[in-house]
């Protein structure tokens, strides 16, 4: 395969816990539709789908026509010596691009199996945590949480030791503001605790893949954590602005905050998602636009929590608390006006 990967492989033969996995629907999609758009994000120019003769007709509907790559359907096994990629697998992108440049096997690149039904039921969370994974945090924080990971991945400390000191940072961060003078020593005190907690819950996934210690109590403990900080923080920032101004308009926009965020994620939480099991077959989810993407994006925790740590070093969180207790509820009242329409 040359440097450019003018052409990709895909064995759609595996078979899984439910029937043939090419089908297998990942966040509304088949496996196979997301490795021909993965080989068309890697610049390749055609991809050689090798699949039963009886599987061909079913496949063909899989694949977006409109699609950036030409798609031929093979039967039989891959070419000997050809960079394969399989429908049980689903593989990190810039991890395949190095693989496949380095002339390794792609099987290095693969991060998450689908040969078994426990990891098929948990591919759409995988997936969406890897697509929306600290679009700002991975340009800094990312490098030392992993450096961190591989430090302790032989020690006993455990990630949910990590998650609740990132908790405890917060929580740290949260009493300074709010005790505090933010000013000077004490802006950059805050800036630097709230630094420190990101690279910590960075970290304690890191950690709990090479440790295979990832549970559901640990998700469960870090999402509590996380909004546990989240609530502190922007408590102690309404309290810190009412003791400055004497205004009790902070203390609404603190109240106002945490109803938009409680409502927000309670709202999202019990409304099922387009990925569920009532997605119609081989159907392609659709993708938001720019607008709403960005907007999304502002709401996002990795560009909320940067927010916060310049704006701690600016002494001036004050700013975040007045954008986010308007943000939340709006985002909530949009949220509930798109189901009303979607279920009438």
């Amino acid at each position: 395969m040359s440097r450019s990967f003018p052409d990709v492989v895909i064995d759609a033969r595996p078979r899984g816990p439910q029937g043939p996995l090419a089908s297998e629907l990942v966040l509304g999609r088949p496996v196979l539709a997301h490795l021909v758009e993965l080989a068309g994000a890697l610049g390749a120019g055609s991809v050689a789908v090798h699949a039963r003769v009886d599987d061909h007709a079913r496949y063909r509907g899989l694949v977006d026509p409109d699609q950036r790559v030409s798609v031929v359907f093979a039967t039989g096994p891959p070419p000997e010596g050809s960079a394969v990629l399989r429908t049980d697998r689903l593989y990190d992108e810039a991890r395949l691009r190095k693989a496949l440049r380095r002339g390794r096997d792609p099987e290095s690149a693969v991060v998450w199996r689908l040969d078994r039904p426990s990891s098929l039921a948990g591919a759409d969370a995988e997936l969406i945590r890897r697509r929306t994974y600290q679009p700002l945090g991975r340009f800094w924080a990312l490098g030392p949480a992993r450096q961190l990971a591989r430090r302790l991945q032989p020690t006993s400390v455990r990630p949910n030791g990590l998650t609740a000191a990132s908790g405890l940072l917060m929580l740290v961060g949260a009493s300074i503001v709010a005790f505090a003078d933010q000013k000077g020593v004490a802006c950059w005190a805050t800036a630097l605790v709230l630094a420190l907690a990101l690279v910590l819950d960075t970290a304690d996934g890191h950690l709990a893949r090479l440790q295979g210690t990832a549970s559901d109590f640990g998700r469960w403990l870090d999402a509590c954590l996380d909004e546990l900080g989240d609530m502190a923080l922007h408590a102690a920032i309404a309290w810190a602005a009412f003791v400055r101004d004497a205004h009790p308009g902070w203390l609404l926009l603190g109240m106002a905050y945490a109803m938009g965020k409680y409502l927000f994620v309670v709202s999202n939480a019990a409304w099922p998602t387009s990925g569920g099991s009532g997605a119609e077959p081989g159907a392609v989810a659709s993708r938001p636009g720019i607008l709403r993407r960005m907007i999304h994006g502002i709401g996002h925790a990795d560009v909320r929590w940067h927010l916060w740590i310049v704006l701690a070093a600016l002494g001036r969180l004050d700013a975040a608390l007045a954008a986010y207790a308007l943000y939340f509820p709006a985002r909530s009242i949009a949220g509930a006006w798109r189901k009303m329409t979607h279920h009438a």
